[in-house]
């Protein structure tokens, strides 16, 4: 099916999280779709606008409609696919981001730091501020729990890019208070209430388990990065089970390490996927 003759059209970028998930959600309820990777060329922003959509992916198209592809029900309501998701609980989502955390600390201590300026994913962010992206994702949760509206993640700062150490530290600082704003103040939370964010209308629980799974994408990716970029075994390992039950990608890259080729043009691919 050519793009033009496609009835259901994906704007993404690679290297991009949410992207790779809408993708594959697309694929594995066999919607035939055209690909439009606007890391590739970034004209297809001016398209989109043409259009009527958002300068910012994943987002999906078909016929007259559209949805922001963060929010897998929202495609599944104008492809018409069948979608029903359970968010785990609290305590649950809570465990496995501690998990998550103190793994990617222990990543990060590991990471060579001539290692932090490699690219990855044919994307204009390096390794260093991968790290540091990671361990924002909490930090965002929690400044929105304190009443700053997700507008898009944090962008990378450049110190990211020169010392391990700084990384880590900024990790455990991270870790510190999540947990003691789990422990003070996580029984008064209305996890019910619709989260103030740039995408959708999810839930206060439901943008907290985006948040793990989101943060768990970017640990896989620093685990593939140390055994087949830096030759050192990811210790500890991740183990398979905090993955279950996260509506999550499957895939680590879109294909190894990434596809195709990218533009340089930073600033606005970060600005459009949100720093994703």
């Amino acid at each position: 099916m050519s793009e033009t003759d496609a009835q259901t059209h994906l704007y993404w970028a690679t290297g991009c999280t949410s992207c790779l998930r809408a993708k594959e959600f697309l694929e594995r309820n066999d919607v035939d779709f055209a690909s439009h990777n606007i890391a590739e060329d970034m004209t297809l922003l001016d398209e989109m606008e043409e259009r009527g959509l958002p300068r910012q992916v994943p987002v999906v198209k078909r016929g007259d409609d559209w949805a922001d592809a963060q929010d897998l029900e929202a495609v599944a309501n104008i492809t018409e696919i069948e979608y029903e998701a359970e968010v785990l609980p609290v305590d649950e989502l809570y465990r496995r981001l501690e998990i998550v955390l103190e793994t990617l600390e222990a990543y990060a201590d590991q990471l060579p730091e001539d290692k932090l300026v490699g690219p990855i994913a044919n994307r204009p962010r390096s390794v260093g501020q991968l790290v540091y992206h990671a361990f924002s994702i909490p930090e965002s949760f929690l400044e929105h729990q304190a009443g700053e509206p997700l507008k898009m993640y944090k962008s990378e700062p450049e110190w990211a890019n020169r010392s391990t150490e700084s990384i880590a530290t900024y990790g455990r600082h991270i870790q510190v208070r999540l947990r003691d704003w789990y422990e003070q103040e996580a029984d008064d939370c209305d996890w019910s209430e619709t989260a103030d964010v740039y995408y959708g209308s999810p839930t206060v629980q439901e943008y907290f388990e985006r948040t793990v799974w989101h943060t768990g994408q970017h640990a896989r990716q620093l685990a593939w990065i140390l055994e087949e970029r830096c030759d050192i075994e990811p210790d500890p390992a991740l183990d398979p089970e905090l993955w279950e039950g996260l509506p999550m990608p499957e895939k680590v890259w879109n294909k190894d390490g990434g596809d195709g080729k990218t533009s340089d043009d930073r600033a606005n691919i970060l600005e459009a996927i949100q720093s994703d």
